[in-house]
């Protein structure tokens, strides 16, 4: 299907949905969730471009094959990714996970005791533990992508930002914003060495109503002790300083990029908006929630993770009554940020409908640079026009 999609780079998690059905680990059916009709206009452009009758789905298609004899090299882990050379692959496809990749904490939780030789962690347990980072995998789509003649528009999403956020896993969602920084920051650096790359940073929504409500009055010797006396009084009023009372967080940045450790003293804590219930005590959750999409979630040692915050442990901890019904944070309405560099760039300044940036981007990629007539500056006596 590449002549019709364009695809060249595809990287990620999903290994599940490219195994043939009889393979462990694979989810495939002869379902689909599409519920096309057959007066539909979007079945009939389905059958006309990609020649698939509705409901068409071969279960047993060994979809890793095809993409392998389509020309793709393919990565499981990041061992195998980076024993690919950029210079010589027209074409990528890296899968590392059966449903979604490990989050950025773990994956690097993983990696710090991986050279101490210990093993059994969150990554281990999940069970494809070397997965690359954002940053990794961004840097070799990139190498790939950059000896396309015409040109290539490159997504890279942080995906569980958003994930972490519903769960209300605070340090997940923070380093996996670090790890999409980093990201970013080989995107910019790619864009800085050339002169017709035009990097684009936004979000679709914001997730959960996340903001920094102060910061910890107290060492986090002292707060485990809080904690392990436990109630309201202990764990938020002898500990959540705001205004001049909030403590002030020292993170230890080491040699990867990331905390030293997320349960520092004086942290940061953040506060949440649109959230469900759940029990807090400020410090970082030992184990992720079960992604229910694991083939094998069900199963020793996945089935013994919580299924939802108010399922993570409870002592010590105090309720903190939500906004939302049900066991998830919900998306607000909240604005969000959108970064530009890059030719074109000129065109993402101000406020504008999330529903804009698809056709700025279709400016700027077949028009070039354009600088809307409203934004030109006025140049000041003395001053080169800009």
């Amino acid at each position: 299907d590449r002549g019709l999609t364009g695809l060249t780079v595809l990287m990620g998690g999903g290994r599940k949905w490219f195994l043939p059905a009889s393979t462990p680990g694979s989810e495939r059916s002869d379902k689909t969730s599409y519920a096309f009709s057959a007066t539909d206009l979007h079945t009939s452009e389905i059958v006309k471009r990609w020649g698939a009758a509705p409901g068409k789905i071969n279960k047993e298609r060994d979809l890793l094959g095809d993409f392998q004899s389509a020309g793709f090299r393919y990565a499981a882990d990041k061992k195998s990714l980076d024993a690919i050379d950029a210079s010589k692959t027209d074409r990528l496809l890296g899968l590392f996970s059966y449903s979604n990749m490990n989050v950025a904490l773990d994956k690097i939780d993983g990696r710090r005791h991986k050279l101490k030789g210990i093993g059994g962690r969150v990554v281990d347990d999940f069970g494809l533990p070397d997965q690359p980072m954002l940053d990794e995998m961004t840097v070799k789509a990139l190498a790939v992508l950059e000896r396309q003649k015409n040109g290539f528009v490159l997504m890279v999403e942080g995906a569980s930002i958003d994930k972490q956020a519903h769960n209300m896993d605070t340090e997940r969602w923070l380093l996996d914003t670090i790890e999409f920084d980093r990201a970013t920051r080989v995107a910019q650096a790619f864009a800085q060495r050339r002169a017709d790359t035009l990097v684009i940073v936004t979000a679709d929504h914001e997730c959960a109503g996340a903001a920094l409500i102060g910061g910890s009055m107290v060492t986090d010797a002292r707060l485990q002790e809080l904690v392990r006396e436990g109630g309201i009084t202990n764990v938020r009023d002898n500990v959540v300083g705001i205004y001049e009372k909030a403590g002030f967080p020292k993170y230890r940045i080491a040699a990867d990029g990331y905390p030293e450790t997320t349960d520092i003293d004086y942290r940061l804590l953040v506060g949440y908006g649109a959230n469900s219930d759940r029990f807090e005590d400020w410090r970082t959750n030992v184990k992720p929630l079960q992604d229910a999409q694991q083939p094998f979630v069900k199963t020793e040692p996945l089935s013994a993770y919580p299924a939802s915050p108010m399922a993570r442990d409870k002592e010590g901890k105090y309720l903190v009554t939500g906004q939302v019904p049900g066991g998830s944070a919900a998306h607000t309405a909240t604005d969000i940020p959108l970064s530009a560099f890059g030719p074109g760039a000129w065109a993402f300044t101000g406020v504008m409908d999330n529903t804009d940036v698809f056709f700025k981007l279709a400016q700027a990629a077949i028009k070039g640079a354009v600088v809307p007539a409203g934004l030109m500056l006025k140049p000041v006596a003395g001053q080169r026009k800009p």
